[in-house]
């Protein structure tokens, strides 16, 4: 008895290293990149003067493996998913990746083990009616292979109107904003706007976190609200209840 324990002891011990070894040879025999965020980005031109035309968001570049010595570039490809509405068009809606103006910015550079890859957005007046999507994806080149699977590809979400920002990215828990405002709707995110004549997006949210200020405004959406409803001419006029669209039968908005 004592030997077949014994035995399965070491038998298991060989497959767990036997995993480890392999594990270890799949991402260190070579150099390779994969991304450190895979959350969708959002992001809009609608706060933006008229005459901005280009937007720049970042993407975070990790490498596994040794430094190097000198710089070595990276590739990112778009690719869409089947069925996709709205696509992003390269040279319409942002700057190819493959493009000249940024080749000398998609590197890892000499000794560093990590990069922002510029992705340059474009404000074609098609972004005024629709959201459009830019899936990119990392690809293997002649420096660098490819890291975890799960790892390598992030979508861009982009228009020229009001956008969900990053904490209030879902409808549900796992976004902080959801908690604190509830349900998103472009009416309600506008309505916000106008009553505290401020740009409602991720630097405001991240900025009412630090100063402990959230619930604060949490009370006084909602009661800015009441008094909107409330309000005879806003009655009158059919604007009130605030409603999240035109549609009829459309929710009213709230406030949790």
């Amino acid at each position: 008895m004592n030997r077949l324990i014994y035995f399965t002891i070491v038998f298991l011990a060989a497959v767990l290293t036997g995993c480890s070894k392999t594990d270890y040879l799949l991402y260190n025999d070579i150099a390779r990149v994969q991304l450190t965020d895979t959350a969708t980005l959002n992001s809009t031109f609608v706060y933006k003067a008229g005459n901005i035309l280009r937007d720049t968001v970042y993407i975070q570049v990790n490498t596994i493996g040794q430094m190097a010595d000198h710089d070595r570039p990276v590739k990112l490809v778009q690719v869409n998913e089947p069925n996709e509405l709205h696509p992003a068009v390269p040279g319409l809606h942002y700057v190819a990746m493959d493009d000249p103006s940024l080749k000398e910015l998609m590197v890892i550079k000499a000794n560093t083990v990590t990069t922002m890859v510029p992705v340059v957005l474009l404000r074609d007046a098609s972004l005024k009616n629709s959201s459009y999507r830019l899936r990119l994806e990392l690809a293997a080149n002649d420096q660098f292979g490819l890291g975890e699977v799960q790892k390598r590809t992030r979508a861009i979400r982009f228009s020229d109107m009001l956008e969900r920002f990053f904490s209030w990215r879902l409808d549900g828990t796992a976004a902080p904003a959801y908690n604190s405002f509830g349900k998103y709707s472009t009416r309600k995110h506008q309505f916000m706007i106008e009553t505290l004549g401020l740009q409602i997006d991720e630097t405001w949210y991240q900025s009412i976190v630090a100063a402990g200020a959230v619930t604060h405004y949490a009370n006084f959406m909602k009661d800015a609200l009441k008094t909107f409803n409330a309000d005879p001419a806003h009655i009158a006029d059919g604007t009130a209840p605030l409603r999240e669209s035109n549609a009829v039968g459309s929710p009213t908005v709230t406030f949790p």
